[in-house]
């Protein structure tokens, strides 16, 4: 088992004693790579000193050549256990005492090498010089000495070493079983209560903090993670309890959960009173079965289910089949339901009954059917009836000037021809019936005028209605006959309307203007913008004329409705209508504010255009 694999307790007791053991080796490892670099040291100036007093006490052998004296010197290292041999070499170089004096002369070097020592293999070797008086050299000592004292103490090191991992092992091993519960303690504590909470699926249950440490905000927030759980959970819980109640208590809606192939894993009490299952009839059963059998196209609900899957979504309407046989138009949804990973789990089905909007759509349908062909029919007759009108304003247009031009005519030859004779009452009478009949042909003009704007198409544009007043206003000019009239023209926006029949509307309201001032001077005639709200503009022309009295402001806009006598101010009564029949065909509003003899203000709204 590796290590990542064992129990918290036994992995920190691991760590403790490897790091221990780790350590004590190296340490043993050091202090035995000094000892012996030392004890190499040591044993290498032992060996100078000793060599040192045997050469200094074999000058005297060498000197007088006693080779007796010499061996007697060489035989005091039998006290020294590691010198394993010694020789003494003449100034010539030759083999002069030895010792032991058993050994064979070839186990000694046959010349002395240089001074010094030097290590050779499991030996240490050192060449000394035999010196008299200081300078003269008499030969040469060579000592040869084992290793067995530095091996002796590295035994002895070793056994100390030994017992001290030994000892220190098994005091870190109880430290280390007793202070790892310091931490190991708080993890299993920790470990045991997620272990409880899983099993028990108790969120309440919290983890007992046993230290600020690390493991101790750990413990914080593992518990702050508890709550958050336990929250969510009892969120859940009344979540699932709200949908429960209500999945038991709607009967409108048919709430079906479906698993992935499409069979039935839940049904609400809508369900069963909708399709007239029981839950226990229906459970497992494919949804096919709500789709009428030999109706259904083969493959079609494979088909909703395959477009459901790729869409998410998947809503129709259409007929369905209850277990009694019985059919109802519904309406479907089926929902794709998806896990975090995208990984399909099932379906949702909420099926409606909307046979009663069904027949109620096939009604109004029908209704619909049959008033477009009421429609059709009235504005057919509409249709035949204007066309009678304009045949008939023609007719009457002709009729009636016919003779009136003969009246003129009379008239006008009577005044040729008997002017001088008849008094001036007379004549009066005869100016009087041609004024009549200028007036009657004006009437006729402005009846039929007034008839064929009804029929007028409305060629929408934008318009530059502050271009058009000026027009208007400089058209008016031969009507003033040389009156002061101040006119002023605020900035007047673009709309949008009919240039022609938004002309013959300004016509009609600055030409009254001019004429109900005639009795002012200087007259004032204003047009501008009252206000502009949502793209509606609402223009005014005012002017300081006679005005009229508002309590028959019903009659303003009336055909051959006048508000002052014709002996005042001269007028046929249709204008206005016509300015009211533009305005309305434009989609806007036309009214007046008025006082007698204080002058009248007239509104209309139109559209203001896009460009302007």
């Amino acid at each position: 088992m590796s290590l990542k694999d064992l129990p918290i307790k036994r992995k920190l007791m691991a760590i403790t004693l490897i790091t221990s053991g780790v350590v004590l080796l190296l340490t043993c490892s050091a202090f035995f790579a000094y000892e012996f670099f030392t004890f190499r040291q040591t044993t290498a100036r032992h060996l100078s000193t000793l060599g040192g007093v045997i050469a200094q006490n074999s000058t005297a052998a060498l000197a007088f050549e006693n080779r007796d004296d010499a061996r007697d010197i060489l035989d005091s290292l039998k006290v020294e256990p590691h010198i394993v041999s010694a020789a003494l070499y003449d100034k010539n170089g030759r083999l002069f005492a030895q010792y032991p004096a058993h050994l064979p002369a070839h186990s000694f070097p046959a010349a002395p090498a240089n001074d010094g020592f030097r290590f050779e293999a499991a030996y240490l070797a050192d060449f000394q010089p035999v010196v008299q008086g200081g300078n003269k050299r008499l030969g040469t000592l060579y000592l040869k000495a084992d290793r067995g004292a530095i091996y002796e103490r590295f035994r002895l090191y070793a056994t100390i070493a030994a017992a001290v991992v030994v000892v220190s092992a098994l005091v870190a091993y109880f430290l280390s079983q007793t202070l790892q519960k310091q931490i190991s303690q708080p993890i299993l504590s920790l470990a045991e209560t997620a272990k409880a909470i899983s099993q028990r699926r108790d969120y309440s249950v919290r983890a007992a903090k046993q230290g600020r440490d690390e493991v101790g905000l750990l413990t914080d927030a593992f518990n702050q993670m508890l709550t958050q759980i336990q929250e969510q959970n009892q969120a859940l819980g009344q979540s699932e309890e709200r949908f429960r109640l209500m999945m038991a208590t709607v009967k409108d809606y048919a709430f079906v959960m479906l698993d992935p192939a499409g069979c039935v894993v839940s049904w609400n009490a809508g369900a069963e009173r909708i399709h007239g299952y029981r839950t226990d009839e229906i459970l497992g059963q494919h949804f096919s079965r709500f789709h009428g059998g030999d109706e259904v196209a083969p493959g079609e609900c494979e088909r909703i289910l395959a477009v459901t899957i790729a869409e998410g979504r998947f809503e129709e309407e259409g007929w369905r089949v209850r277990k009694d046989g019985t059919r109802f138009w519904a309406d479907t949804v089926l929902t794709a339901l998806r896990d975090e990973s995208g990984q399909l789990r099932g379906f949702s089905k909420v099926t409606r009954d909307i046979t009663e909007r069904k027949s109620a759509q096939d009604e109004i349908q029908k209704l619909n059917q049959d008033l477009e062909r009421r429609v059709h029919e009235r504005t057919a007759q509409l249709e035949e009836a204007n066309k009678e009108l304009e045949a008939f304003s023609y007719s009457v247009s002709h009729d009636l000037r016919a003779p009136l031009r003969h009246v003129q005519g009379y008239v006008e030859l009577l005044a040729k021809h008997a002017g001088d004779t008849l008094n001036e009452k007379c004549r009066r009478y005869l100016r009087v019936a041609s004024e009549s009949v200028t007036q009657m042909g004006d009437l006729i003009d402005n009846l039929l005028a007034f008839c064929r704007m009804g029929r007028v198409e409305v060629r929408q544009s934008s318009v530059d209605l502050q271009k058009l007043v000026q027009e208007t206003a400089d058209g008016l000019q031969p009507e003033t006959g040389g009156r002061k009239i101040l006119w002023k023209h605020g900035p007047l926006p673009q709309v949008q309307g009919d240039p022609a029949l938004l002309k013959q509307v300004l016509v009609n309201l600055l030409s009254n203007a001019v004429k109900y001032t005639r009795g002012r001077d200087p007259a004032q005639i204003q047009t501008g913008v009252a206000s502009e709200v949502n793209g509606e503009v609402v223009i005014f022309v005012r002017d300081n004329g006679a005005g009229f009295d508002t309590n028959y402001f019903d009659k303003l806009f009336g055909v051959f409705q006048r508000l002052h006598r014709a002996e005042e101010f001269e007028g046929t009564g249709v204008g206005l209508a016509n300015a009211r029949r533009v305005i309305n065909r434009h989609g806007g509003r036309i009214w007046a504010e008025a006082a007698v003899n204080a002058g009248a203000t007239f509104y209309f709204t139109l559209t203001k255009s896009q460009k302007g």
